[in-house]
């Protein structure tokens, strides 16, 4: 039977699907992830599958990429029933899939990573001028102007992102599945981004797009499929639909999207300061102060030194010049441990640096408290199962066991166990590096409603962002880098999206708003 696709953007009334999945079930250990999801795709389609972390949008994606093989169902390519679908025969078929978790070597180049796994070689050798010749094409395609020579372990998470997408639109290309690809991109990366989409949607390609951003899945989406509890709930027009509704199919009942509760009156006493701060890479002069129960958002496109500032306040990448004040003390933090020790906790943009996924939740939680639970050199077990039973509880982390090991979570789960490790701390200068990157709608709700609890308890917070509408909403300020530099804090009636963009975009103000 021929399945029909409702006309939208970009797909023609009573297009066939090209990849069709019926009835999917798949468990693991007894729980299934999926439960008779159903989805289907058809050429120059830009089709999103939207769901909250756990929803089962990872394991569908896998089974269409023959990754994983489900225990009932079917699947169909061109209306022909596959009797199998592995990783070789989607491959065949020119289906491509983007994970969200980067896959690039760091000690390979850019020419070298966009290259992986299909090096142009002859009689064994590999043909390095072609290499170059076909990256540069592939960044071309996209775009992106990036050092070919330049080792990817070098470059931001942004960019590896690209050299991602690049990879992939490299040879047979039929179904492109982006899992979460804006996740660390700014605005107008983002805006480049969509038109390489919209430009692969021309070319009769379909596009299987995963993201949490709902006004980007407004914007970018022909259909919606909304999963939840590995069940397919609707497919739907995106052109007919509304974000409200499609966070009410997600979560199974109406709840406000914005950040609701009042912005915290912060004190007058600074607790970290830095003056004139200096990177041999990236950072260009930034200066700014944070006071006790604040938070100072932190705003800027690619490359303008969100992350690096981050890693440079917790003494993971060195200052060149500049000076931090920690409780009016100047103070170099030359290393994370030195950091952690003057009450500083960092929130990384790539939640892997900080936690271990095949440790339990409570390895986890206490992995930055040694001098707490161990401070004679021996760990204190009950003691460190009481206080991470107290974090887990107190943030409200979905598991069975502090036992459980930490893959075995959700994507905002995991993210607070990041943020408890720090809490066991008690840490009370808490550095944030995009901390709800890839976190479905629900738990960002809850993210923000534990920063603010824990400035109201007296702690400050310095947080960065992709997503500028969420500093709007949680921040008391906002810190603007453009190219390195500090370029204006912006309060009150002055923080707006407009002004924060203007400084972003061109590093001056608009019309005097900022500090």
């Amino acid at each position: 039977m021929t399945a029909s696709i409702r006309a939208t953007d970009g797909v023609s009334e009573g297009s066939s699907p090209l990849l069709r999945l019926a009835g999917v079930t798949l468990a693991f250990g007894g729980v299934r992830a999926l439960d008779g999801a159903s989805f289907a795709v058809a050429p120059g389609e830009i089709h999103t599958l939207l769901g909250e972390n756990g929803a089962g949008k990872s394991t569908l994606v896998k089974v269409m990429a023959g990754v994983l093989r489900p225990d009932a169902g079917r699947v169909f390519w061109e209306n022909v029933e596959l009797d199998h679908l592995d990783i070789s025969v989607a491959r065949r078929l020119g289906i491509r899939i983007i994970y969200q978790r980067l896959s690039t070597v760091a000690h390979l180049s850019v020419a070298e990573n966009l290259a992986l796994g299909r090096e142009p070689t002859r009689f064994g050798i590999i043909l390095r001028q072609r290499e170059r010749r076909d990256a540069a094409a592939a960044l071309e395609r996209l775009g992106v102007s990036l050092d070919l020579d330049r080792q990817a372990g070098a470059l931001s998470v942004a960019e590896r992102q690209l050299i991602e997408i690049g990879r992939a639109l490299q040879g047979h290309l039929r179904v492109l599945v982006m899992d979460e690809p804006t996740a660390s991109l700014g605005e107008r990366e983002v805006e480049r981004l969509f038109g390489v989409i919209r430009s692969l949607r021309t070319g009769g390609i379909a596009v299987i797009f995963i993201s949490h951003k709902l006004a980007e899945v407004m914007t970018i989406s022909d259909r919606v499929t909304v999963l939840r509890d590995g069940r397919t709930i609707d497919t739907v027009s995106a052109r007919a639909t509304s974000s409200s509704r499609l966070v009410e199919m997600m979560v199974g009942r109406a709840i406000a999207q914005g950040f609701q509760e009042e912005r915290g009156s912060p004190g007058t006493e600074v607790v970290l300061e830095a003056r004139d701060l200096w990177t041999e890479s990236v950072l260009r002069g930034v200066s700014f102060a944070l006071y006790r129960g604040e938070i100072l958002g932190v705003y800027g496109l690619m490359g303008s030194g969100r992350t690096e500032l981050a890693r440079a306040l917790f003494g993971a990448d060195r200052l060149a010049a500049g000076q931090v004040l920690v409780d009016g003390r100047i103070v170099a933090p030359g290393s994370p441990a030195e950091a952690k020790h003057l009450g500083m906790g960092l929130v990384p943009e790539e939640r892997p640096q900080s936690v271990f996924d095949e440790l339990s939740v409570r390895e986890n939680i206490s992995s930055a408290s040694g001098d707490l639970i161990a401070p004679a050199g021996i760990i204190r077990g009950g003691k460190e199962r009481r206080l991470a039973s107290r974090i887990v509880d107190s943030l409200g982390v979905r598991t069975t066991t502090i036992e459980a090991p930490l893959r075995s979570l959700s994507g905002g789960n995991q993210q607070k166990v990041v943020l408890g490790k720090w809490l066991m701390r008690e840490a009370r200068i808490l550095i944030m590096d995009d901390p709800t990157a890839g976190v479905d709608v629900g738990a960002k709700l809850e993210i923000y409603r534990l920063i603010r609890r824990q400035t109201r308890d007296g702690a400050s917070v310095l947080m960065s962002s992709s997503e500028l509408p969420e500093l709007l909403a949680i921040a008391n300020r906002i810190l603007v880098l453009h190219q390195g530099r500090s370029v204006g804090i912006l309060c009150g009636e002055a923080m707006t999206q407009r002004n924060v963009l203007h400084l972003a975009v061109r590093g001056v103000a608009a019309g005097g708003a900022a500090d």
